[in-house]
């Protein structure tokens, strides 16, 4: 994926055909052939509109501080811009945990990058988060985790993002619980705090840009104005400390 300070406004791809998605998501809407010879999971404002938005900029703002994710796109589908994720094969729901649980998978090298992916979560207020919204593969050295779907965070849940800690009714949370009564105390809290650390460091510049990338009908003038205030504020820098303190005392563990 290219770095967001690249971007200006990203070439759309064009679907060629499309078939209603059929794995029980409100969120996706269908999977799209498009012209670059990928399968895109393509995501549209009718049900909710922040999402489009909402997965193009944390899908780009967690690049920018270390999280991998499917490279994603514009997808025109019938002349209207919407959200698309590349389609990746791998491991997912439970059955990568169950993988790690009878020792086909090493959970030890998947720790560092699930720590960090939860305190982007907590960042973004990404609160659905579940076992199906990793993707789990070999690559050539080991084993790689990919995060994605944030059809359920930042704008869609309202800005500002509400205040910590996070319900543990959310599955954000309640699924890191599960881990780590499944795998003990596996949470690298040194790796959280380099996520922390690296958006502290953004500027709104860089929001901006990435903001600047997508049509320009997702986000009306008004929510892009909030979003490059609060990101300028004290509040955001305030966020990044609470997340910091609630890791280093366990109380959003």
């Amino acid at each position: 994926m290219a770095d967001a300070e690249q971007l200006t406004l990203a070439v759309p791809v064009q679907a060629r055909w499309c078939d209603t998605a059929s794995f029980g998501t409100a969120d996706c809407s269908q999977i799209c052939h498009c012209d670059d010879g990928s399968d895109y999971a393509v995501k549209d404002d009718v049900v909710v509109a922040a999402v489009p938005h909402s997965e193009w900029f944390c899908t780009h703002l967690g690049e920018l501080v270390g999280l991998a994710s499917p490279p994603c796109k514009i997808v025109d589908v019938k002349g209207k811009a919407c959200f698309g994720s590349r389609w990746e094969t791998g491991h997912n729901s439970t059955d990568w945990i169950l993988r790690a649980q009878d020792g086909r998978i090493d959970f030890s090298s998947l720790a560092p990058t699930l720590s960090r992916i939860y305190a982007f979560d907590l960042f973004v207020n990404n609160v659905d988060r579940h076992t199906n919204n990793y993707i789990v593969r070999e690559q050539h050295f080991g084993i790689s985790l990919l995060a994605f779907d944030y059809s359920r965070a930042w704008l869609v849940q309202g800005m500002p993002p509400p205040v910590l800690p996070m319900s543990d009714m959310h599955n954000t949370v309640r699924v890191i619980k599960i881990l780590r009564a499944l795998f003990g105390e596996f949470f690298i809290k040194s790796e959280a705090y380099h996520v922390l650390d690296r958006i502290e460091s953004l500027d709104d510049s860089k929001v901006d840009k990435i903001i600047a990338s997508h049509p320009k009908e997702w986000l009306t003038d008004q929510q892009r104005d909030g979003i490059i205030s609060w990101w300028k504020s004290d509040v955001r820098t305030s966020r990044i400390g609470d997340i910091r303190e609630g890791v280093k005392g366990g109380d959003y563990l």
